[in-house]
């Protein structure tokens, strides 16, 4: 007689006709398996993956993946091992065992989206080629780390939604028109955000280099994605999107050596040939021998004739990129020119005109 019970997950029915003998044969095969999976699980807890991880590997990844994988794949072992002991047992309900293989696949697609999240650090690797300035940019490995972890949840959310059923289809056409709209409403920031990455990777100044921008010079104290902050002279901040900067001539003063001094110094013209020569010859002799200058680069002579002064050209390269040192140095040097001026009795020019008054027909 067979006797079939529907409300219950066992066959009773089958097991009744094969015996209890068989049926304990099942559940004792069931129990097996599940002692296996444990025993490969703490071999390779205590065993595998330390000795994998103890070897030296080629590939430089190799290490990270065995470090994000452990966990994973050690609740693998666990999860293979219910799923071959349910499976072996006389299930009767229609459709257990697809829904077993379901939930297998699913949960074993999401403990591979676990290891792969854990590897974050493989993003890394995509800067081993670069510049150390490239490879030490916090902001980039942010990025890049971030970038990885959402590709690998969005990954895992396909695979997972595509294992129970869902149409893949139609959610990625639905993801693309979403994301469409949103670059079309957000295109000044996808700009920005771009442009970010193009001064990070470019590196065309650092945090702490003087650039000057259009009409605004400063120190940088901050690049993000969206916009660089630069402190002016008088401590204000200005905010320049990335997009703005990228479109723009950008003269960054940290690069260079050295910064010019130059500029026309405007003499009277009651200055004497003479008194003009020796003044020339004064401030050569003080550009040669300040520690400031770069000797060999000094200019002074005598450049035009302007409306209220006779100009003379001086020029040199102070030895700084520093912009407060280079204050400090071209403080010094115009005080030393100061002096050289009064030692000589030559006198700064200034804007001056000359009225003539004509009276009974004589110029007065």
């Amino acid at each position: 007689m067979i006797f079939s019970i529907r409300d219950l997950s066992f066959e009773l029915g089958s097991v009744l006709l094969e015996g209890w003998p068989a049926f304990a044969a099942r559940a004792v095969c069931a129990l097996l398996i599940l002692l296996a999976a444990w025993l490969v699980r703490r071999w390779l807890t205590h065993k595998g993956f330390p000795a994998l991880e103890t070897r030296s590997w080629h590939f430089t990844g190799t290490p990270i993946l065995l470090r994000s994988f452990a966990v994973p794949v050690q609740r693998m072992c666990m999860v293979v091992g219910i799923y071959l002991a349910a499976s072996s047992l006389p299930w009767a309900i229609p459709g257990v065992r697809k829904l077993f293989l379901m939930a297998f696949q699913l949960v074993m697609t999401l403990l591979v989206c676990e290891g792969l999240y854990a590897a974050s650090e493989l993003a890394d690797l995509v800067l081993a080629s670069c510049s150390p300035e490239i490879r030490s940019n916090k902001t980039l490995l942010s990025l890049l780390n971030t970038t990885y972890k959402v590709l690998v949840i969005a990954v895992g959310v396909a695979a997972g939604a595509q294992e129970v059923g869902f149409p893949i289809g139609s959610i990625v056409a639905g993801a693309g028109l979403i994301g469409l709209t949103i670059s079309l409403a957000a295109q000044e920031s996808a700009s920005n955000l771009f442009s970010g990455i193009v001064i990070l990777l470019d590196k065309p100044f650092s945090v702490g280099d003087w650039i000057t921008v259009g009409d605004v010079e400063g120190e940088v104290i901050d690049i993000n994605f969206r916009s660089t902050r630069i402190r002016s002279p008088d401590k204000t901040v200005n905010v320049i999107t990335n997009s703005k900067i990228c479109s723009a001539t950008v003269q960054n003063a940290a690069l260079r050596t050295m910064r010019p001094y130059k500029f026309n110094l405007g003499v009277t013209y009651g200055t004497t040939r003479p008194k003009l020569e020796q003044l020339m010859k004064d401030l050569q002799t003080m550009l040669d021998a300040s520690p400031y200058t770069n000797k060999g680069t000094n200019i002074v002579q005598l450049a035009n004739f302007g409306d209220s002064s006779i100009n003379i050209l001086v020029s040199a390269y102070l030895l700084t990129n520093a912009y407060a040192e280079f204050l400090q140095m071209q403080n010094d040097l115009n005080l030393n020119i100061m002096d050289i001026m009064q030692a000589d009795g030559v006198d700064f020019a200034f804007p001056s005109t000359s009225v003539y008054i004509e009276k009974n027909g004589a110029n007065l």
